[in-house]
């Protein structure tokens, strides 16, 4: 074989393996590139677009979710896109077969066998997937031009090896120089990628071999450079739009100032939280509204639009750019005042607005605050502030000025260099308790000022504390109360002498009415009694002429006592029911005798509407009547007396009673007329006046109609007469209830030969009680407890049983029970309670008990005799009248503290129960008796025994009660009460007040028992 044809076929040969090299590498650098090309295009477009649905994924937006899809499938390369979640599909899009189908994802085309690349992409945020992407690429476009690219390769290399056969003898060298370059070409292209170029000299065919290659090569180079490029660009773009994103997003949200943002038109487009907060209008509310219309007050409104109209003509605005502070609208109506900052921005739509916006409520609010505290703070109350320590950090000047401290002295201090050292440890822990539980102290406290002196102050000190309640500050403001505290002690002596005068004043004239009183009595009963006795007419006068004056200074001396109780505060109204037309009549003519002897008219005038039947103190009524229509006859020489009556109404039960006494008397001066009032006040204050008295009768009227609650006055003229009225205030009732309350009723007593069985263990109430009932001629034997009372049935048959309920050994309730388990008539014996008051449920207890019937303590007799008859019958024909409501003239001291102790209403009534001769010997064994329950009370306070203390107390109580010990009557039954509730330590705390009062109400007792009975 020839060189030549060697050559040839060498060349030829190493042309077609070289050819056929280059094919093959640029096939698969073809393959390759557009490989990579595609799985780079899936990755980057499945990750753009999982970024883009990411905030949808997450915020499950399925309908922006559908948008996206249907936007990506626009792109003629996606055949399908699902996104889902945890197995749920959000949305997807593009052919049903693919979407139905199990799909497998792809790594390279050769996997490819359905002529789509298959992709995935996951959804993230920090860290966590939330869902993925599923996409599908077409590689169709791709392995068609791949197909493409083998076929012209092949034609190529086959023409090209003909063309070698032709003519390789002609360009053996030329061949292999080419074929050379070409297979160095490729080696580079391969490891270096495309873009190299090979030299090419010629113009035949290998030359357009080579220049296709280069072609090729440039080709390839372009499109992966712009791929490159397009992909990079890409991706800054979607990281600057997201961290551009993220940031605005932080900004709005983190931001406290409102940010709103409006287009040309006003439209609200953008509004972050804070706006929601301030303004009160939701992102949803307010959203394409125009904002004048609901943040910016009614008047505001215009200068708004057509600041915004100026701005779109010049492009200035004088809002723009600036701080400026105006008024804003909130959703619930309230105007508010805002600082606003306005800017301008340009975009592709048109120009827009974003508003920065700082509510100035609360800063406003502050500075007012500020101010005034700062104010208040310099004030002539003292002031010091400390922190949480109590550590001093702001005095005023008036602290200066009440302590002498100056602020360098004090600040940093403790305020307990104050203290005056007179205050316990208990004091200032109270004050701190009360600081820590209720934030405030209030109280008077003794301080020292810093040159020694102790002074009183009145200090109120608040606690500061933060919104979550830690204590931050400590506000104390002082009053020195010096001079206060000073008049107050003057103040009190003053009234403490004022007092001391008055009672003295009070109880000369009491003592005096009394003692002037009881001769007074004899005078009258003699000249009464002497008046019966056969006397001449010349004797007869003169027992008128004494007895009258008698009389008239019995009446002086009932308006002493009367205002002498008035002075004391003693004077009590007692209601009752009575006829209202009857008491008018009988007042005037209780005074028709006098007036008829001076021939005077006496005229009643009563209202059509007057009530008859009323409630309230019929005998303080009839004495102020009778007092000025007594005035009224005295003062009248010719003409008439009226008394006129009118009513007001003040509800369906009660009216004010108004009336008149006119008369034609001498009259009073208008000067004179306020002095009428005043006590021992008389118009005529000469010797030689015409006309007796004390001037106590309009004094006494006065306070008594203000008692009855109403008002007296007058109206008078000198030379033409007088016109006295007043009026009281009564209540309405009915005939019933006067029948209910006549003064005399009948009483029916028990048999004399009645044997009553009396159990009670204190001696004073068995001969108070036993002399009730002897003087009414029935039969006692005395128990002293309930043993003995049990015993005393076993062995005597006895009616009645009196029973008291709280006796030693064998109460009056275990005694009862055993009484009516007894055998024969004692069983049946009724037994009557007797205790000292009437509790809650005590009646009920008692007659469940098996007693018959209660009676309290102290006794009252026509009670007592009514209840043993009608538990025993009596004598049908035996009736006796007795006076209910018996008015008696007060014969005690009068002394102020006497009255406090003894209740001579209930002595009184023992006078007339029993005998004014008996009634000292049972004050003076009760009192005896009484001291010895003393010791048995103090017996108890030193050994704590609450039972003990409860039994005696009740006992000491109910004898109290029946002796005129009032007081201290209701202070046992206070001890008694706390000792049955449980409550011994309060109890024994009382215990000693109550001896002392006892031995009070004792010695007081015995002194009235000493002064004797009428």
């Amino acid at each position: 074989m020839s060189f030549r044809l060697k050559t040839i076929l060498g060349i030829a040969l190493i042309e077609s393996v070289l050819l056929l090299i280059l094919v093959l590498s640029s096939l698969d650098f073809l393959r390759t590139s557009n490989e990579d090309q595609i799985i780079q295009r899936a990755s980057t477009t499945s990750k753009l677009f999982a970024s883009a649905t990411k905030d949808a994924v997450l915020a499950t937006d399925l309908a922006t979710l559908e948008s996206f899809v249907d936007e990506i499938l626009t792109n003629p390369e996606i055949i399908y896109v699902r996104i889902h979640n945890n197995d749920i599909v959000l949305a997807q899009g593009g052919q049903p077969e693919l979407l139905n189908s199990q799909r497998s994802f792809d790594n390279a085309l050769d996997s490819v066998s359905d002529g789509v690349f298959d992709v995935q992409a996951q959804v993230k945020e920090a860290g966590i997937v939330y869902g993925a992407i599923e996409l599908g690429l077409s590689t169709q476009s791709i392995q068609g031009m791949l197909s493409s690219a083998r076929q012209w390769v092949t034609s190529i290399a086959v023409l090209e090896v003909l063309l070698v056969a032709v003519f390789s003898f002609l360009f053996g060298t030329y061949l292999t120089s080419y074929l050379r370059k070409l297979q160095v070409a490729s080696k580079v292209i391969e490891k270096s990628g495309p873009g190299h170029q090979l030299q090419i000299t010629g113009h035949d065919e290998i030359a357009d071999v080579a220049n296709a290659f280069n072609t090729m090569s440039l080709s390839l180079q372009r499109t992966y450079h712009e791929l490159e490029e397009s992909l990079e660009d890409r991706e800054q773009m979607l990281e600057k739009l997201e961290r551009n994103r993220l940031k605005n997003q932080a900004i709005l949200s983190a931001s406290l100032d409102a940010i709103i943002t409006i287009d040309e038109h006003g439209t609200v487009i953008d509004y972050n939280v804070a706006a929601e907060n301030i303004f009160g209008w939701k992102l949803d509310e307010i959203a394409g509204q125009n904002i004048a219309d609901f943040m910016i007050p009614h008047e505001l409104r215009e200068t708004h639009k057509q600041g915004m109209k100026d701005y779109l003509n010049t492009g200035e605005g004088p809002v723009l750019g600036n701080r400026i502070q105006i008024e804003a609208l909130r959703k619930d109506g309230l105007r508010f005042p805002v600082e606003a900052a306005v800017c301008p921005i340009n975009s592709p739509e048109g120009p827009l607005f974003t508003a920065f916006l700082r509510d100035l409520s609360q800063h406003i609010a502050d500075q007012t605050e500020m101010r005034l505290a700062s104010r208040a703070f310099e004030t002539s109350e003292a002031m010091f502030i400390t922190d949480a320590n109590a550590h001093i950090i702001r005095i005023n000047q008036a602290f200066t000025t009440i302590t002498g401290y100056q602020e360098d002295e004090v600040l940093g201090q403790n305020p307990n260099f104050l203290s005056s050292g007179q205050h316990d440890e208990d004091f200032f822990n109270k004050m701190w308790s009360s600081l820590l539980q209720h934030g405030e102290w209030k109280g008077e406290i003794l301080n020292r000022r810093k040159n020694g002196d102790i002074f009183p102050e009145y200090a109120n000190i608040s606690v500061v504390t933060d919104e979550e309640g830690t204590i931050t500050h400590y506000v104390a403001h002082l009053v020195d109360i010096s001079n206060q505290k000073l008049k107050e002690q003057q103040l009190r002596q003053a009234s403490q002498q004022a007092r001391q005068a008055a009672e003295a004043k009070s109880r000369f004239l009491a003592v005096m009415s009394h003692e002037i009183r009881t001769p007074m009595n004899a005078v009258l009963g003699i000249l009464g009694l002497l008046r019966d006795t056969p006397l001449n007419q010349e004797q007869l006068e003169l027992v008128k002429t004494g007895r009258e004056s008698g009389e008239m200074l019995l009446s002086i001396i009932n308006d002493i006592l009367d205002f002498s109780k008035m002075e004391a505060d003693k004077l009590e109204l007692e209601l009752n029911s009575f006829d209202l037309h009857q008491l008018l009549t009988l007042s005037m003519d209780l005074l028709r005798p006098k007036a008829k002897d001076k021939c005077l008219a006496m005229n009643l005038i009563l209202c059509d509407d007057l009530p008859r039947y009323v409630h309230g103190d019929s005998c303080r009524l009839q004495q102020v009547l009778v007092n000025l229509i007594n005035n009224a006859v005295k003062f009248t020489e010719s003409g008439n007396i009226t008394l006129r009556t009118s009513v007001s109404s003040l509800s369906d039960h009660s009216f004010k009673l108004n009336c008149e006494v006119q008369d034609t008397g001498i009259g009073i001066e208008q000067t004179r007329h306020k002095e009428l009032f005043e006590e021992f006040s008389m118009v005529d204050q000469s010797h030689s006046r015409a006309y007796e008295g004390t001037g106590l009768g309009l004094a006494i009227c006065k306070r008594l109609v203000k008692l009855m609650g109403g008002h007296l006055g007058v109206k008078s003229h000198l030379g033409v007469g007088s016109n006295f009225y007043f009026n009281v205030i009564l209540s309405k009732t009915n005939a019933n209830e006067i029948e209910n309350n006549q003064e005399l009723e009948s009483l029916q007593l028990p048999s004399p030969d009645t044997r009553i069985l009396l159990a009670e263990d204190n001696i004073a109430n068995q001969r108070v009680i036993r002399a009730i009932l002897r003087s009414s001629g029935l039969q006692v034997d005395l128990a002293s407890n309930g043993q003995e009372a049990v015993k005393a049935l076993r062995s005597l048959p006895y009616d009645i049983v009196l029973m008291d309920i709280s006796m030693p050994l064998m109460d009056g309730m275990e005694a009862t029970r055993i009484i009516r388990q007894m055998d024969g008539a004692n069983s049946q014996i009724p037994i009557i309670a007797l205790t000292a008051h009437a509790l809650k449920g005590d009646r009920e207890r008692f007659i469940a008990s098996g007693m018959n019937d209660y009676l309290t303590k102290p006794i009252d007799k026509n009670a007592t005799l009514s209840c043993i008859h009608r538990w025993t019958g009596g004598a049908e024909n035996t009736r006796i009248q007795t006076t209910m409501n018996e008015k008696t003239e007060s014969t005690d001291s009068t002394q102020d503290s006497l009255s406090d102790y003894v209740d001579e209403a209930v002595l009184q009534q023992l006078v007339r129960d029993i005998s004014a001769d008996i009634v000292p010997e049972l004050l003076i064994g009760y009192i005896e008796d009484t001291r010895e329950r003393i010791l048995k009370i103090r017996e108890a306070l030193k050994s704590t025994d609450a039972e003990l203390l409860e039994r005696e107390t009740h006992t000491l109580g109910s004898s109290a009660g029946a002796h005129g010990n009032t007081r201290l009557l209701k202070e046992a039954r206070k001890v008694e009460l706390l000792c049955r509730d449980g409550a011994v330590n309060q109890a024994m705390q009382l215990t000693p007040d109550l001896i002392l009062l006892a031995e009070k109400s004792l010695d007081y007792l015995a002194t009235r028992a000493d002064t004797g009975f009428e």
